[in-house]
């Protein structure tokens, strides 16, 4: 009989100590930072990214998988925090006859009872088991992850959770957690007519959950759609790697996504003292830096006129 335990994700997990958890405070830190950095690049990376572009993104890649299996090695067996962010509502565990490419297990996990992200792995590496989220392999060659936490107590969430289930033999869980405090999706990037039915890719935000590489697309009927991540099979067939966990889900990630396509954003060049004025007056903006060196800043039309009260005008903006 599979054992059974009280709907709470810290009820199978022992406590850490002081050491651990300073210790866990600094890697958390470190990841932060490093997903930081990496999704500023991500943002600003060209259609067609050089060989050097790829590379230093590769190399911030392996940097964050590198913190994560310290992270992984330190939580291994430990408790979460009262204050850790409990975002999974439920999640099953299907271990490996024979590890593949370093993973033991395969997982799905339910976020706020609103977003399924399937894919999820659990690896041997050389500190121990970690959690390794989706990725997918581009054009390019590169993998980047298709789904992933928002910060380091959401990333601490899925690591403690399914690794201390794992090693307890608790291959189902279900858990009473609340709603997703925000539904949001952003970055949209429009792609040019050759791209045919595919209009653009964007970013879709479900609490502290990131879905990267959300499409929107024309169907034949002409109406434009949301399209989540998925991955081509070997016999062809198309596999769901984060869908919507209920209709009402789908169509409210849909009518974000649709909204954040519409938008027109509007575009303009800022020093460092503009960024700065706009930073403490708790103005926020989205800022990458292009192939120049210079700070572009994206602009919701609806912050325009608050932008333009700190920082002059300029005589030239331009929207897309």
């Amino acid at each position: 009989m599979e054992p059974k335990f009280e709907s709470n994700q810290a009820a199978f997990m022992p406590k850490k100590n002081a050491a651990q958890e300073t210790e866990l405070q600094k890697l958390n830190d470190e990841i932060a930072k490093a997903e930081e950095s990496f999704e500023s690049m991500r943002r600003s990376m060209p259609l067609v990214p050089n060989a050097d572009y790829l590379g230093r993104m590769q190399a911030a890649a392996s940097n964050i998988e590198q913190i994560k299996e310290r992270i992984a090695a330190l939580t291994s067996g430990a408790s979460m925090s009262e204050n850790t962010n409990a975002s999974i509502s439920k999640f099953t565990i299907s271990p490996l006859a024979q590890p593949i490419n370093g993973s033991v297990a395969v997982c799905s996990a339910t976020f706020y009872n609103t977003l399924t992200v399937n894919g999820i792995t659990i690896n041997e590496g050389k500190n121990g088991l970690y959690v390794k989220m989706p990725q997918k392999r581009t054009k390019q060659g590169r993998f980047i992850d298709v789904a992933h936490p928002l910060s380091a107590d959401g990333r601490r969430n899925i690591n403690e959770t399914l690794l201390s289930a794992y090693k307890s033999g608790v291959l189902k869980q279900e858990f009473e957690v609340a709603p997703p405090k925000r539904i949001a999706a952003q970055n949209a990037v429009k792609y040019p007519p050759e791209y045919g039915n595919s209009l653009a890719r964007l970013d879709v935000v479900v609490g502290d959950m990131v879905v990267h590489n959300a499409k929107i697309i024309k169907g034949k009927d002409d109406v434009l759609r949301l399209s989540m991540p998925s991955y081509k099979t070997k016999d062809g067939n198309y596999t769901s790697i984060c869908v919507p966990a209920t209709k009402e889900a789908y169509a409210e990630f849909n009518d974000k996504a649709l909204k954040e396509y519409n938008t027109e954003y509007v575009y303009r060049k800022l020093s460092d003292d503009d960024a700065a004025k706009l930073e403490q007056a708790g103005i926020k903006v989205q800022i990458h830096q292009n192939a120049k060196g210079e700070n572009i800043a994206k602009i919701h039309p609806d912050d325009v006129s608050k932008v333009n009260q700190v920082i002059a005008p300029p005589a030239n903006t331009f929207r897309k």
